[in-house]
């Protein structure tokens, strides 16, 4: 017997104990009559009972909001939320319910016995637990989509993570203001912590939301205005996101469609990407509805509200804003459009990994978490190491090429300023749905088959890019502001 068939022997006989112990107050407390009219809807519609049980706690998560805004104490609040919470997980996730609470509860240790400075040992340990459950999947389910606990432990990891660094900026001696706005000085007790992690309109698939967030509203510091045209507008346009993606991908099934031999080969490469973009289109929009469906949660919870905008005097419900829909489909850099993409994942990944890494190696180190917080097929590190050289060669081309489509001041536009965004927009999208091809295919040989039959041109048009920019041949006119700085 090899090593590697002893760890895994290790590893099934430790995932058997944990069943049998998170198996017991899960059947408890969940009617078997629910689990068999949940098996025989999934019968009728043909979706699987997992992807049911979450819908039907996404629906639920919008009264259980409005009941924890309503609720008058700050206690009743934290106990309603854990034990909500943690009801919800059991029913949707089963035994595995017991990871959220095992990571949890070792992480607060960490923490409890390491003191503000165990930031980096908390992060690392949550992190694994995360990375094993993703092999764990990876091995019984192999580029499948069954629904399992990884959805809610990679939101409590973000959590998890940032309180570690929020405890240990509150008891640094010069944090930012941004960190310091963030910043706890204490641990929060079990039940505020667990109340925080097990919040019910978020428990199951996100937004994350900041540890002091959480509190101020819990505590009722913040006064909120009337969320429900507001929570009811995003659950409408997650609805409206969800037809969209059913009606194109029941034409243009992306992942079927590029698994296709006879498509990869037909048609000129052209024709082939475009409709791979129209594909996209239906793959994205799934997203865009789980994501807005859960903010309108979120919103009726009290926790969205975010101020008022100081230009139009209107109320502004984007705290937790997961996507930006517009900012991403019409970004004209990579960046934009990456900034609007899963928001409170970016926010996560800048404030505790990209602002706390030495530059240049922030931009790469930070795609390299984001890609292995989302798991371990090769798809995700070749698509987010290739949006890092994206990244750098769409700044060199800011950098250099942008100068020239602006006034003498090199802050107006100039005459073909319009020209210039025009194209942005189009070389943004393009690189988008270009490498983004990994992170649907997942693996290293359905990627490298389409990148194959489009001839790798956009790794190809990158690498010379990016070396051509860094040569000098193309630079910003002479005198001008933006060359001054770059020099």
């Amino acid at each position: 017997m090899t090593a590697t068939d002893v760890i895994m022997q290790a590893f099934n006989e430790f995932g058997r104990v944990l069943e049998l112990v998170g198996s017991v107050p899960a059947a408890a407390v969940v009617p078997a009559g629910l689990k068999t009219m949940v098996a025989d809807l999934s019968g009728v519609v043909g979706i699987s009972a997992g992807e049911i049980k979450m819908f039907l706690c996404l629906m639920l998560a919008y009264p259980l909001g409005v009941v924890w805004r309503h609720l008058p104490t700050p206690t009743a609040k934290h106990m309603f939320s854990t034990v909500v919470g943690l009801y919800m997980l059991m029913f949707v996730y089963g035994f595995q319910w017991i990871h959220v609470v095992i990571c949890a509860s070792i992480a607060y240790l960490i923490m409890k016995v390491g003191g503000p400075n165990s930031r980096h040992i908390t992060a690392a340990v949550v992190l694994l637990y995360l990375a094993c459950m993703h092999i764990y999947r990876q091995i019984i389910d192999y580029l499948g989509w069954t629904i399992d606990v990884t959805f809610a432990l990679m939101v409590v990891t973000q959590k998890l993570h940032g309180l570690a660094f929020n405890y240990y900026d509150g008891n640094c001696e010069n944090p930012t203001d941004d960190q310091k706005a963030l910043s706890t000085e204490k641990l929060p007790s079990l039940l505020e912590f667990f109340s925080f992690l097990l919040f019910p309109s978020g428990v199951i698939m996100g937004p994350c939301v900041e540890f002091t967030d959480y509190m101020k509203f819990a505590n009722g510091e913040v006064e909120i205005p009337s969320p429900y045209l507001a929570g009811l507008r995003r659950a409408g346009m997650g609805i409206f996101y969800f037809g969209l993606s059913q009606v194109i991908s029941s034409y243009y099934p992306t992942q079927a469609l590029l698994s296709d031999e006879k498509f990869l080969t037909s048609g000129n490469v052209l024709t082939r990407f475009g409709i791979q973009l129209i594909a996209l289109i239906g793959y994205r929009t799934r997203y865009y509805f789980a994501w807005k469906f859960s903010e309108g949660a979120m919103i009726l919870s009290g926790i969205g509200f975010n101020g008022i905008d100081k230009d139009s005097g209107k109320y502004r419900w984007d705290r937790v804003e997961a996507i930006d829909v517009r900012g991403f489909d019409f970004g004209q850099s990579l960046r934009q459009s990456a900034a609007a993409w899963n928001k409170t994942t970016n926010l996560w990944l800048k404030r505790y990994t990209y602002e706390r890494v030495p530059s240049p190696l922030n931009l790469y180190f930070a795609y390299f978490v984001s890609a292995f917080w989302h798991g371990f097929y090769p798809g995700y590190y070749m698509f987010f190491m290739s949006m890092a050289v994206g990244t750098a060669v769409h700044r060199k081309i800011r950098r250099n090429v942008r100068p020239w489509f602006l006034a003498e001041d090199g802050k107006s536009p100039g005459k073909y300023k319009g020209v210039y965004d025009f194209f942005s927009f189009v070389l943004t999208h393009c690189t988008l749905m270009y490498f983004i091809i990994s992170f649907v295919m997942l693996s290293w040989e359905a990627s490298i088959r389409v990148y194959q039959s489009q001839y790798f041109i956009g790794h190809i048009l990158a690498v010379v890019l990016y070396i051509v920019l860094s040569l000098g041949i193309i630079r910003p006119p002479k005198g001008t502001t933006v060359e001054k700085k770059t020099q």
